[in-house]
């Protein structure tokens, strides 16, 4: 059987997505697509998205199942033999195709899905908007550890709370000692070479990606990708990967793309102080979220100086530099240089020139086809 995953309604997740596939964002202890590989472990994949990315085009000759992107799979599908779409709270989320033709776009993907008769229900999460990638890490953090093959090691010297086996420890992380793991509200999981500096408190569910160093910090409920440095306090958000937020301030409710740096005391709010629920903008529109916690979403390679306050439901885009400290505005595009003052586009060699410095400090070189969506995305930096 063949697996083609494919982007939908991926506009609603801007700014999160200009630089990798909607199916590329990280929930709970897994990216999307790697969520669901896991359930198709013998598979043929593919992936369906936009243009810019240059995926490998689409040639199914097999029988094949078609899966959104946004969806978070959460028990095995056993696939039928006839052509039936699946649909999880009434809403459709893939389809078996058995026979030709087989779509290979994302329009005639959609066109077929509307058109095929039989239903069958799955189980999984559906993320319509781009703040439910915050609403559901938790239970799916619970999810993902749920699927662990293996047991982690035990470390004396450090502070357990809460049963012991709703923690995990790679072999090769490096736990200090005068650390605090809490697994009293859910598990937590610290993944290959991670490593946990003294006076740090990690209370789960969260996940602590591989190689991130966490340094005198308290996270709570989160989820930090692959390569970050964290300190100060992190409550219920995630980390995209290799991002840097070393030193103190909050970030709360929030996501948090790729090569992102965050200046000392950089703090967003999270709560309105009516308590009210929270609007964020969508493109020219804003939108209720329907959540009364809710913090930010900043996009890939923004910077912001020391002393910055996040606005709660701001939207942040990517290559955004903030200085000069005060509160940024809760909508800033991508490609942006400012300060509380003045507002000017930031020079795209310039971004590119800062970009491949950053991510030589990880020891990774910027590809061409890298380069090639950042200017992409430059291009479209007046549309999003």
């Amino acid at each position: 059987m063949r697996v083609v995953i494919y982007e939908e309604n991926e506009h609603t997740f801007y700014p999160l997505i200009t630089l990798y596939p909607q199916f590329n964002l990280r929930i709970g202890m897994r990216t999307i697509a790697e969520n669901t590989a896991y359930y198709f472990p013998k598979a043929q994949w593919n992936y369906v998205g936009r243009d810019i990315f240059r995926l490998k085009k689409l040639k199914p000759e097999v029988p094949t199942f078609y899966i959104s992107g946004r969806v978070i799979l959460t028990e095995k599908i056993v696939l039928p033999k006839d052509d039936v779409k699946f649909v999880i709270n009434r809403k459709i989320v893939g389809f078996v195709k058995q026979r030709p033709p087989f779509p290979t776009v994302n329009k005639d993907i959609h066109h077929i899905a509307r058109t095929i008769k039989k239903t069958k229900r799955i189980s999984g999460f559906v993320l319509n908007n781009i703040w439910d990638l915050i609403k559901y890490n938790e239970p799916i953090v619970h999810h993902h550890f749920s699927m662990k093959e293996s047991r982690g090691k035990m470390l004396k010297g450090i502070a357990i709370i809460g049963n012991k086996r709703d923690i995990y420890i790679a072999a090769d992380a490096l736990i200090h000692k005068q650390v605090t793991l809490d697994a009293t509200d859910g598990p937590v999981y610290i993944d290959s070479g991670a490593v946990i500096r003294p006076f740090t408190t990690i209370i789960g569910p969260s996940y602590i990606g591989s190689g991130t160093i966490v340094e005198r910090a308290k996270v709570t409920k989160s989820s930090i990708g692959p390569l970050c440095r964290i300190g100060g306090e992190v409550e219920a958000s995630i980390f995209q990967g290799y991002s840097n937020k070393y030193h103190e301030g909050f970030i709360g409710h929030s996501f948090v793309g790729e090569w992102v740096n965050l200046g000392a005391m950089t703090t967003n709010s999270d709560l309105k102080n009516n308590y009210g629920s929270v609007r964020i903008m969508l493109g020219k529109k804003a939108v209720d979220t329907g959540m009364m916690k809710l913090g930010c979403f900043i996009g890939d390679h923004t910077k912001t100086g020391i002393g910055t306050l996040i606005p709660t439901g701001a939207v942040i885009g990517s290559f955004v530099n903030f200085f000069g400290g005060g509160t940024m505005p809760s909508f800033v595009r991508s490609f942006q240089w400012l300060t509380t003052e003045r507002q000017e586009d930031y020079d795209l060699e310039k971004a590119i020139t800062t970009a491949k410095i950053v991510m030589k400090r990880r020891d990774i070189r910027m590809s061409r086809t890298y380069e090639g969506l950042i200017r992409a995305s430059y291009r479209w930096r007046n549309v999003s």
